[in-house]
């Protein structure tokens, strides 16, 4: 039986595209806290992965450090799939309920930033408005597979959809267990950091403490380095036994960032802002309601 005390006992659910990385940059500099190597295990909504079982999870990402009792790890994509990873995430850390943490962002503004960071990592050819228009027809023999695996490329229409996806968490944690957080939030550190370590239990963070807007767009100076750093490879596969999986994955973060060259978005045509607003309206006053948070400027 695994160990409670190295199991995480928070998880930072989302949103995608939202400030996810911001906020786990951010929460591994507390001295009291413990983030894995990798930010996104997408354990509980990989089913490749989640096959692995509870002891592969555990020592993979949460066997070191185990004097820090606030652990947690932050995989964006349990928020879109929540209707399977919630109830795993409950099982996996029965009786004792984790803590959630959602971040949530102005639809108008993710889903572009979601369609540039497909363009990024070569998944994405289409133009923006095509990529709207064609996504239903995209999925059709997609859809299973991508879920399976815990993806949602091309779901421009649904990955906005938030107060759908954080209803299957609030089924079955209690709401005191949960902080809910706009992008806007992270804007103002000084309250977030007291958001944060009040939520989780924890002595205020250092000074030190630095702000990151991490994970800003970005497009590769080079796409055949890219693509070989992002996929797998027989010569990756050679060196794996050598060397140990937090050095790689370092090593990998580092040289992908080092590829990257900074990127401005183009301004969005107001005739798709219009279109994506009203299309994830409902859905934005549902999670207003939901979170008790004025999201009037998203509607």
């Amino acid at each position: 039986m695994l160990e409670n005390m190295l199991k995480p006992n928070f998880y930072i659910i989302g949103a995608a595209k939202a400030g996810t990385t911001t906020l786990y940059q951010l929460l591994a500099q507390h001295p009291e806290v413990y983030m894995p190597y990798d930010k996104e295990p997408s354990f509980f909504c990989d089913d490749e992965y989640y096959q692995r079982g509870e002891e592969w999870y555990v020592s993979t990402f949460f066997n070191k450090e185990s004097n820090k009792l606030v652990r947690g790890e932050a995989s964006s994509r349990y928020l879109y799939f929540g209707e399977k990873v919630a109830p795993r995430i409950k099982q996996f850390n029965n009786p004792r309920a984790p803590k959630i943490i959602a971040i949530f962002r102005d639809p108008v503004k993710l889903v572009p930033s979601f369609y540039w960071n497909s363009v990024r990592e070569g998944k994405e050819a289409l133009p923006f408005e095509q990529a709207l228009n064609d996504e239903l027809e995209r999925l059709k023999n997609t859809e299973f597979e991508f879920s399976r695996r815990g993806h949602f490329l091309y779901a421009y229409s649904k990955i906005g959809n938030y107060a759908s996806q954080i209803k299957h968490y609030l089924k079955l944690f209690p709401r005191e267990n949960c902080l809910f957080l706009l992008t806007e939030d992270l804007y103002d550190f000084d309250k977030l950091k007291i958001s944060l370590s009040n939520f989780l239990g924890v002595t205020p963070f250092p000074e030190s403490t630095q702000p990151s807007i991490s994970n800003a767009a970005a497009l590769p100076k080079f796409r055949t380095i890219h693509n070989f750093l992002r996929e797998r490879s027989v010569i990756k596969d050679l060196v794996k036994p050598f060397i140990p999986a937090s050095l790689r994955f370092l090593m990998k973060d580092k040289a992908i960032s080092h590829n990257l060259l900074p990127f401005k978005q183009p301004p969005l045509d107001p005739a798709i802002e219009t279109r994506i607003r009203a299309h994830f309206r409902e859905e934005v006053l549902q999670l207003q309601d939901l979170i008790g948070r004025d999201l009037g400027a998203w509607a």
